[in-house]
């Protein structure tokens, strides 16, 4: 099955979900790219287009929030009832099944272990002054 074909199916239940055009779905989709099963990221030789859909799904949902959800109207259209859906526990469900978010966490940050090999020159920054001879790794 397609991803987008896959976004399709976990939206199509959503109210307004009809609205959602195959544009903002591979555009939101664009934005999910993960690595593939080999681990060879998005953008590297080789790769094979792989989607987080609940990301994917995360991106669409402010939209559809947007949407006015009509529930109940009379016969002669003069009253009108209209329901918001749980869009924060939509949203907390689409989050623990994100691959994205699970990685991340929830922080921005995190501490990298820079590998050795011989492309790192070590320098040790702090008792070098102001020239680096162009070196911009630094011993911990």
């Amino acid at each position: 099955m397609a991803a987008i074909d896959d976004l399709s199916a976990l939206l199509v239940s959503l109210p307004n979900y009809s609205l959602l055009n195959d544009l903002m779905k591979n555009n939101a989709l664009a934005g999910a790219l993960i690595p593939d099963v080999n681990s060879v990221w998005p953008g590297e030789t080789d790769y094979v287009p792989t989607y987080d859909i609940y990301f994917a799904a995360i991106s669409l949902i402010g939209f559809l929030q947007a949407q006015p959800v009509v529930r109940q109207s009379s016969s002669e259209g003069t009253s009108v009832a209209v329901d918001a859906p749980n869009w924060s526990g939509l949203l907390a469900w689409y989050r623990s099944m994100s691959p994205i978010c699970r990685a991340t966490g929830g922080s921005l940050l995190s501490v990298l272990t820079i590998p050795g090999g011989p492309h790192v020159v070590r320098t040790d920054m702090r008792e070098a002054g102001d020239d680096y001879d162009n070196v911009d790794t630094d011993l911990a």
